[in-house]
């Protein structure tokens, strides 16, 4: 058989070629420090290579996002600390007010204080971050959250958001709270009820904080408001009878309460409820009645209007109060016609006595101080109130004039009631501090967990991919003799030739 000259040159070069390619591989392998590169390295291992770069590329992003939520939630924290502090401050000033020997300049000095800490905790409510966004404004992070209206109360502008950052495998923490969630929905009163005297009280009374005594009591009168009205009587001492209002069968947003009840009017026979049973009612259905006047609604009691007739404004979105046979209720918002509500009596004329418990379905209350005739006095449900219209309210308490029993007695009231929402509110942040802190937490117990779990995962792939260096190289001396020892033999198969035998 016949071996041409360019079949030897074919698989010389072929050869050396060969030789190259596996020692440029290992050349790279040792450059990368890797053992296995490409799918055909190892096709086994390469699939668990690249699931554990990818579990350690969510690791990390893990660890990135809990470093963004800690940074947002550490902002918040010291916030946070700062509406406590100016909240205390508040409060201080509130007890300070309860002294009997401040006079007008007095309070008027702690006025001006809480007009400060109004404005110094509307300022940390509006607080930025370092991209210029605004932590309490929920979603709507480029919107100032709180805002002075034109009347001077402050709105919220923000919504009820929350942005969640996602630190491990379904788990998500807040990096935010709502303005609204903090400063905005704080319960009123002690959180049961509202105690209120009437602004028109001629008398020195003071009603004191509700409790509740019987729950189960309670709970069948749920959601109902009362009025203790004050009377004459046949002989020396004023009377009390208690009232309630609930809602019968509402579908409009109005809130209606009733602010006072005169039984001695001459025609409040006509409207007085019986006292209520359980078995009979007999209470007094207050109701709305459409008018020829679209935007009006007329104001019946027992089906019966007003002579002149009571009619309620619907363009007028502020308070109207109604009086009709002796009862004065107020209106806030819009009911519709086919509203009605019930004015039902639970405790009948009864003398009253200074200091003495006034209970009915299962609330008890008590009366203080000289109570007139026409008095009235009243126990809401608590509902909420943002805080800064609560620090007004207490504004506007110090800064009623007189040194009167009635200008005390209305300064008393609101101002421990004030007492008792900023109490609330403290309690509120303290709540959400609380959250904040657990938030913070769990990003540090996630952030350790992912670190682990990358340390593990990479120890793994180095296992599996890392390249024995002390091998790869002893491999790559090898490839290179054998490139060698190839190369030489290719020069000595170029030089053969007969003519050098002749």
């Amino acid at each position: 058989m016949r071996i041409s000259t360019q079949v030897f040159y074919q698989r010389n070069t072929e050869s050396v070629l060969t030789q190259q390619s596996k020692l440029s591989q290992q050349n790279i392998h040792l450059s990368t420090q890797k053992r296995v590169i490409n799918g055909s390295d190892d096709a086994v291992a390469i699939a668990t290579i690249q699931r554990l770069k990818q579990d350690i590329s969510v690791g990390e992003q893990y660890i990135k996002n809990g470093e963004m939520a800690d940074t947002a939630n550490r902002l918040e924290d010291t916030s946070l600390t700062q509406v406590t502090n100016i909240l205390q401050r508040v409060r201080e000033n509130l007890v300070q007010s309860g002294n009997g020997t401040l006079n007008g300049d007095n309070r008027e000095a702690l006025a001006k204080d809480l007009e400060g800490l109004r404005d110094e905790l509307v300022g940390v409510a509006n607080t930025k971050d370092g991209n210029s966004q605004y932590i309490f404004a929920g979603f709507d992070v480029d919107t100032q959250p709180f805002q002075k209206n034109e009347f001077g109360s402050i709105d919220y502008h923000g919504d009820n958001g929350g942005r969640d950052y996602k630190v491990g495998a379904g788990v998500f923490v807040k990096g935010n709270d709502s303005g609204a969630s903090i400063f905005t929905d704080i319960t009123e009163g002690n959180g049961t009820f509202v105690s209120e005297g009437s602004t028109n009280n001629s008398g020195s009374g003071v009603i004191d904080e509700a409790s509740v005594i019987d729950s189960k009591q309670a709970s069948a009168f749920a959601g109902e408001d009362y009025t203790i009205s004050i009377s004459e009587s046949a002989g020396s001492d004023p009377e009390y009878s208690v009232y309630g209002l609930k809602e019968t069968a509402v579908t409009g947003d109005a809130q209606i309460n009733i602010s006072s009840i005169n039984i001695n009017d001459p025609g409040f026979s006509l409207v007085e409820p019986a006292l209520f049973d359980p078995a009979a009612p007999g209470g007094v259905s207050i109701a709305f009645a459409a008018t020829a006047n679209p935007s009006e609604l007329e104001v019946t009691i027992n089906g019966v209007a007003a002579v002149p007739a009571k009619v309620l404004d619907l363009t007028d979105t502020q308070q109207q109060s109604f009086t009709i046979n002796g009862i004065t209720f107020e209106i806030e918002g819009q009911p519709d016609p086919t509203d009605t509500y019930t004015l039902n009596k639970y405790i009948e004329p009864t003398p009253y006595t200074e200091g003495q418990s006034i209970e009915f379905n299962g609330v008890k209350t008590e009366l203080k101080g000289k109570v007139e005739p026409s008095d009235n006095f009243t126990l809401r449900q608590s509902g909420k109130k943002d805080v800064f219209s609560t620090i007004q309210d207490a504004i506007d308490a110090l800064r009623i004039p007189g040194e009167d029993g009635v200008s005390k007695a209305q300064r008393e009231m609101r101002l421990d009631m004030s007492r008792h929402q900023i109490d609330n509110a403290m309690d509120t942040v303290s709540g959400v501090h609380t959250a904040v802190g657990a938030r913070m937490r769990t990003i540090d117990n996630q952030r350790e967990s992912t670190e682990d779990f990358n340390l593990t995962s990479k120890t793994t792939l180095s296992g599996l991919e890392d390249l024995d260096m002390a091998s790869a190289v002893s491999d790559f001396k090898m490839q290179m003799s054998l490139l060698e020892v190839t190369q030489q033999t290719f020069i000595q198969m170029q030089s053969l030739s007969l003519f050098k035998l002749l």
